[in-house]
């Protein structure tokens, strides 16, 4: 499981889960893929102090070259050397360097602080615009300050889906690529903050508007996103 997503975990809800697989001697295994490095240097389960049997990582760990891990409690990961596994860059190397030289910048420079601090500038920036042009109805910002995430609401007679549609059609045309979060990384400056804030002051309007007075269709440029994923 991820240890977050969108909310944060209440009630204890992740050692709760953690108590729970070691009563039924169950594995409590943490995908890490993306709080890894974000959250804190040891992950979400530093952050969180939990201790997970398994942990799953991906290429973060290589600043984006081609890696994964998988780490654990020593007695479980013994059990590879019982295990046949091969796969296709099983002997490139550039990748562990690269991985090498991400570790040692995450220990010596700030990055961690870093993302918490611009990422906590970007999320209130972003709360601050959402209540100056009353979107409370329509969206809202959630997720920890490393990797936020913008939820759409139903609106009006509108889905999430349509609202999101329209949102992305503008902020592309002013040269923002994103799929409702803000992964931020340690290049993220106060320039480029600023200037999603700019984008963002422009686009809520406009999605404002649209909702508001049922003008969505007049605005988009192109068919409605559908739902990928659907509960059945």
């Amino acid at each position: 499981m991820e240890p977050m997503n969108t909310t944060w975990p209440e009630n204890n809800f992740l050692h709760k889960v953690s108590e729970l697989t070691k009563k039924n001697g169950a594995l409590f295994i943490l995908d890490e893929t993306i709080t890894g490095f974000r959250f804190a240097k040891g992950g979400a389960q530093e952050y969180f102090n939990l201790s997970p049997d398994l942990t799953t990582l991906g290429k973060g760990v290589a600043n984006g070259y081609p890696l994964s891990v998988i780490a654990g409690r020593k007695e479980i990961m013994t059990l590879m050397n019982e295990i046949f596994f091969s796969f296709t860059f099983g002997g490139e190397t550039l990748s562990l360097a690269a991985g090498l030289a991400t570790l040692n910048k995450i220990q010596k420079e700030p990055v961690i602080e870093t993302l918490f601090s611009q990422g906590e500038k970007l999320k209130n920036a972003v709360q601050n615009l959402i209540n100056k042009h009353q979107m409370e109805n329509i969206l809202s910002i959630t997720g920890h300050p490393s990797w936020t995430f913008l939820i759409f609401q139903p609106a009006n007679h509108y889905t999430p889906a349509e609202v999101k549609t329209l949102w992305m059609q503008e902020i592309l045309a002013r040269g923002i690529l994103s799929l409702g979060t803000h992964n931020m990384s340690y290049s993220h400056s106060d320039k480029d903050i600023n200037y999603l804030i700019s984008v963002y002051d422009e686009v809520f309007p406009i999605i404002k508007d649209a909702v508001t007075n049922s003008k969505l269709k007049e605005y988009l440029r192109c068919a409605p996103l559908e739902p990928l994923f659907k509960v059945r």
